[in-house]
């Protein structure tokens, strides 16, 4: 917690900073833009939603769309503890449970979710590439090409499967019973590639109600907000890539706005409160919608059931 404050803080530091620029451009910045951005944030998130639930499919749970909904929206808002993505999984792990899945298979939903949205991630911002490799960028940006092979493993069953497998010896825990199919994968990988669409268009909006050409912008922007989360999601000791996301969201998208530096970051702080508020409204959504829903008893783990092949 101290280690957020601290990033947190930072963070305020710079916008202080430039405050003198980005009043303006908090004031150019129209309604129908912010509104319409909030409303791409929970279209990428609905997107995460269905990627998560045909990865418990797959697994041989599949839930409707409602309780789905509950468990992954709700479940989510862990993230913001220290140690986000475990705490998130966990929460889904317990939620998921109530509707009578398995943890084991609950919790491998979690984990290879998180995975596969980072490999898709790192993948879509090579879009970004020639702004993060900019002459201005940090050294260490110029090695994130390499990244791009543990991207494409994050996309292969086998290595997900064996993850989860691996996670589990650790925990000291029987391995799976079943093992992630190229079909089922496929499937979340489609729909994750609808959440980064959403959240670059969300970007763009946002850029565009600053003076951008939409068109331009897109992709760019796309794969800018996609190496921010991958960079902040890989800074695992801060929640939710606190500051790190805003700051190479900031690099990425100041050479593409016509206001430079102060625009990149007034979009990168918009955007985060932007998902914030999305991740908040998703949770509520998820409990009206999984409001009575029927709890099924749980089905056995069925140790003798036979692997299927990826």
């Amino acid at each position: 917690m101290v280690l957020t404050a601290a990033v947190l803080a930072a963070l305020g530091l710079a916008l202080a900073r430039r405050w003198d620029d980005v009043r303006p451009l908090l004031d150019q910045l129209s309604p129908a833009a912010a509104a319409g951005a909030f409303g791409y944030c929970l279209l990428g998130l609905v997107a995460s939603m269905l990627a998560w639930r045909a990865l418990l499919g797959d697994l041989g749970n599949p839930l409707p769309v409602r309780p789905a909904t509950r468990v992954l929206f709700l479940g989510q808002l862990a993230k913001y503890l220290p140690g986000s993505t475990v705490w998130a999984v966990l929460a889904q792990t317990e939620l998921a449970h109530d509707y009578g899945v398995p943890r084991k298979r609950a919790a491998s939903a979690g984990i290879v979710l998180n995975l596969v949205t980072l490999g898709v991630g790192l993948l879509v911002a090579l879009l970004a590439l020639p702004e993060l490799l900019s002459d201005g960028a940090p050294r260490w940006l110029h090695w994130s090409p390499v990244l791009v092979p543990l991207g494409l493993a994050c996309l292969t069953p086998p290595v997900l499967t064996w993850i989860c497998n691996l996670v589990f010896r650790v925990l000291r825990r029987p391995p799976l019973d079943v093992t992630f199919s190229w079909t089922g994968v496929g499937i979340a990988v489609l729909s994750l590639l609808g959440t980064w669409l959403a959240y670059g268009l969300q970007i763009t909006l946002l850029g565009w109600s600053l003076g951008a050409d939409p068109g331009d912008l897109l992709l760019p922007a796309t794969g800018a907000f996609a190496a921010a989360w991958c960079a902040g999601f890989l800074v695992v000791v801060v929640p939710t890539g606190a500051g790190t996301r805003e700051a190479v969201l900031t690099l990425a998208l100041a050479s593409l706005l016509p206001g430079g530096t102060a625009a990149a970051l007034t979009v990168a702080v918009l955007s985060r409160l932007l998902l914030t508020l999305a991740d908040v409204a998703a949770a509520l959504i998820g409990v009206v919608l999984g409001r009575g829903t029927r709890v099924a008893p749980e089905p056995a783990d069925e140790p003798g059931q036979p692997t299927r092949s990826g």
